[in-house]
């Protein structure tokens, strides 16, 4: 058995048990993670009397739906929650550098003895699924949603402007995360671009993904959104100002998030959005609005593994003459002869070598 002692500042502690599942002897990860670890985590987390959903961030506090509300259907987006804070000792089935906590988690915690809506999180179950980045100040992993189904990667045509090199990046967290993608292009009742029509076409047709055309205004491909989530727990995720919370509102038909014009002057949206929320769908499954995020740094990867994730290189890689090859310097390359062939398009290239330089810094 471990011994857990007081520390100055936070730690984690591996803990490896043998347990017994079905007559097979197989080992349990457990982390736990505290400054006052002095408790056995087999008994503390016995001390857990109830389970749930984190659904929602409100200031420190961790909104918690309990797992047999759940799972029932739900006429209204909000359900009653427990407000909890994270307990002195919270074990996790989860790994070391990821965050303790996200909203999609199923935790296990104790309500306190003097109010039954507030609670004391003590557990953190095994994510199937997550969407995450590495975190800009912690050098960590951001767990951004977990468990989850689809990500709708929400792209405005315009104002704010498309970015090829952020939807590539969002491609490949959702790939890495187990979690289906969605293409959401917002705002097509604004003009579109020809190079952002070319994107959607590239998309679509050439790798295969699912392409949503969105519009709030005009009510475009809100069915079509809505269907999609239903039975799912979905993510919605993006650059702020793309619209996010306005097709969140879209598919409930009602007011539920604040929406603001983006900036003109730089054309950029203005952070309205600043923690996440499930919201559940009267048809079944839910909605997850995210905060818009300025950068989406690529975590766990490593540069020679980013080809992998860009499936239009996968007819070419083998012919490569020197394997395995980056695509970046090699002689012979077929993924570098296929762009000057135009069989792949030179942004899509440039899109990869830029994400390739920034996971080598």
């Amino acid at each position: 058995m471990a011994t857990f002692r007081r520390k100055p500042h936070r730690k984690s502690i591996l803990r490896r048990d043998a347990v017994r599942i079905e007559g097979d002897t197989v080992e349990e990860r457990s982390i736990a993670r505290s400054t006052q670890l002095k408790k056995d985590p087999a008994k503390h987390r016995a001390r857990a009397t109830f389970a749930g959903r984190i659904v929602g961030v409100a200031s420190s506090l961790w909104l918690v739906e309990e797992e047999r509300a759940y799972s029932q259907p739900h006429s209204e987006p909000f359900t009653p929650t427990h407000e909890c804070i994270a307990g002195g000792v919270v074990t996790t089935d989860n790994g070391e550098s990821e965050s303790l906590l996200a909203v999609g988690d199923w935790v296990e915690f104790a309500p306190t003895p003097d109010d039954d809506r507030r609670g004391v999180i003590l557990h953190v179950r095994q994510r199937q699924t997550k969407l995450f980045r590495r975190s800009p100040a912690e050098r960590q992993v951001q767990v951004l949603a977990a468990n989850v189904d689809r990500a709708f990667l929400v792209h405005s045509v315009t104002l704010p402007h498309f970015s090829r090199r952020l939807l590539d990046r969002h491609l490949v967290a959702a790939e890495q995360g187990s979690v289906e993608p969605i293409v959401v292009f917002n705002k097509v009742d604004l003009p579109i671009p020809r190079e952002v029509e070319d994107a959607i076409a590239y998309y679509r047709d050439r790798l295969g993904l699912r392409v949503c055309l969105t519009s709030t205004i005009s009510g475009d491909g809100i069915a079509e959104l809505r269907s999609l989530a239903e039975g799912a727990t979905c993510v919605l995720v993006g650059a702020s100002g793309v619209g996010k919370s306005a097709l969140v509102n879209a598919c409930f038909g009602i007011s539920l998030q604040q929406v603001r014009s983006i900036s003109r002057k730089y054309e950029r949206g203005r952070h309205t959005t600043t923690n996440a929320r499930l919201f559940h769908l009267p048809v079944g499954g839910s909605l997850i609005d995210t905060p818009g995020l300025r950068e989406f740094a690529l975590a766990e990867l490593h540069p020679e593994e980013l080809a992998f994730y860009f499936h239009d290189f996968d007819p070419y890689y083998p012919q490569c003459k020197y394997l395995p090859c980056t695509h970046t310097h090699e002689p012979e390359c077929a993924v570098r002869a296929a762009v000057e062939r135009g069989e792949i398009p030179y942004e899509r290239y440039e899109s990869y070598l830029l994400i390739f330089e920034s996971l080598q810094q």
